[in-house]
């Protein structure tokens, strides 16, 4: 590593945010050291049983791949990817989150790259810029500018590479976790429009799968393949949710970008 990327890996600089997202991004500045560590090694259940094998598949052998962790959090992906050979960027605006996954790669170094940088006013990446894949793994329905920030993904992909983001299924709306308990169905009473959902940090925004799908084919992307994950069938009952048998939990979406060709 030499001295000027060592130094950008440990500096904090001035950020520039998307006034639609500093709500957003402040929100987690709330977050607990429990809650921040709880996501380790792994992440939760479903990250662990369904986003990473699927994301990890979709990208194919990690050694040597140039890969941005685009809204990293605390860094769990970035450093399972780091594990399995991919040189990893982890962009991520929060500063209590960012904080977290720079004191993780102190403690054991990967060789990741954190930067304190908002998706949607990415900027500059001293790598030359351009990455094999880009994850925007549960991370595009945080944010408010979101079309900025797929803009931004598929800007730094090098020719032939992939955006690979994730989203809960679209049909999991306000209450529909509380139909599942009561009637074992998921309830869907609003589709088409987007609103704002209310979490434990910030908020979701609800959007049609189509807006996503359909600005990324604007830009010059094609749909490579998008995945509905189920759990793996040697779980037992116990070990998984029981909703996790029938409805999907999450959608992954995999795009190939033609923008950096056409550079």
């Amino acid at each position: 590593m030499n001295d000027e990327v060592g130094e950008e890996r440990n500096k904090t600089v001035r950020m520039d945010v998307s006034s639609m997202n500093v709500r957003g991004v402040e929100a987690y500045n709330d977050v607990s050291e429990t809650f921040l560590s709880a996501w380790d090694p792994e992440g939760d259940k479903g990250r662990k049983y369904l986003l990473n094998p699927t994301i990890f598949r979709m990208i194919g052998p990690l050694e040597n791949q140039r890969i941005l962790d685009a809204g990293c959090g605390q860094g769990y992906l970035s450093r399972l990817m780091a594990s399995a050979g991919a040189d990893v960027t982890g962009v991520e605006p929060a500063k209590r989150l960012i904080e977290y996954a720079r004191r993780s790669e102190q403690e054991r170094s990967l060789g990741i790259q954190y930067l304190q940088r908002d998706l949607s006013r990415l900027g500059a990446i001293d790598n030359d810029g351009h990455f094999d894949a880009v994850v925007a793994n549960m991370v595009l329905l945080d944010i408010a500018d979101w079309q900025a920030a797929m803009s931004n993904c598929l800007e730094v992909l090098s020719p032939g590479g992939r955006l690979i983001f994730s989203l809960h299924h679209p049909c999991w709306t306000p209450n529909a976790a509380n139909n599942w308990a009561d009637y074992r169905r998921v309830e869907l009473t609003e589709y088409l429009q987007s609103y704002e959902m209310q979490v434990t940090y910030g908020v979701n925004y609800h959007r049609p799968l189509s807006d996503y799908l359909n600005y990324a084919l604007k830009l010059g992307a094609s749909i490579n393949e998008i995945a509905e994950p189920t759990y793996p069938t040697d779980l037992s009952d116990e070990e998984l949710p029981d909703v996790g048998r029938h409805i999907p939990e999450f959608i992954v979406v995999s795009m190939s970008s033609k923008i950096a060709e056409n550079v």
